[in-house]
């Protein structure tokens, strides 16, 4: 059975346990059975050389390319008790642009820290994200019996063997566009040089 919005507010209004920080939650994200999750300050776009620390000063916005891949991280830590597991999407405006969650889709029982979602842009343009948007959703079941063990805290920083896993250069779709109008162009200019030397080689010849 999933979470009310009534035992959403009623779990993370309870203090150290609470299931989402007292520091980190906000009331009126709370919807019927749900919870807009918020996106976080640090992310990574494959095509970066470090990861990128949005702030409300200077860098409230993230651009993501299309074909291009990136991590995410929610602005709310979680605090999954033993009895609960959660389900995570992203928001329905971000997915009709082409925006899609290509990491794991459940949070499981004891997980602490922020939540990290690995992205791919599908779509034909850039899709741009604002620090602080509601741009994730998530869902809360309950756990009938027993679980076996617990989850090591997760942390609030974006694992390095995650930034690894996606380093390199970006091949996306504005790039490729890019490298073909630059070859283009190149063959344009140069072609006609190239024909004039192959034409005055083959007058050589044939006056030899």
């Amino acid at each position: 059975m999933f979470l009310s919005s009534e035992k959403i507010l009623e779990r993370c209004a309870m203090g150290e346990e609470s299931l989402i920080t007292t520091d980190t939650f906000v009331p009126r994200n709370v919807q019927q059975a749900s919870y807009d999750l918020r996106l976080g300050a640090e992310s990574f776009a494959v095509g970066q050389d470090v990861p990128t620390h949005l702030n409300s000063d200077k860098q409230r916005y993230l651009s993501i390319a299309p074909g291009q891949f990136a991590l995410l991280t929610t602005a709310e830590e979680i605090r999954m008790p033993d009895d609960l597991l959660a389900f995570i999407t992203l928001r329905n405006s971000f997915k009709m642009q082409g925006l899609i969650n290509v990491s794991g889709f459940h949070v499981d029982p004891t997980h602490r820290g922020k939540l990290v979602f690995a992205v791919n842009n599908i779509g034909p343009s850039d899709i741009r994200l604002r620090l602080g948007e509601p741009t994730f959703t998530i869902f809360f079941a309950e756990i009938r019996g027993v679980i076996n063990g617990h989850r090591a805290p997760f942390g609030n920083d974006l694992p390095l063997q995650y930034v690894q896993l996606l380093g390199g250069s970006s091949l996306t779709l504005a790039k490729l566009q890019k490298e073909f109008e630059d070859l283009r162009t190149k063959v344009v200019l140069y072609a006609p040089l190239g024909i004039a030397l192959l034409l005055a080689l083959l007058i050589s010849l044939l006056k030899k």
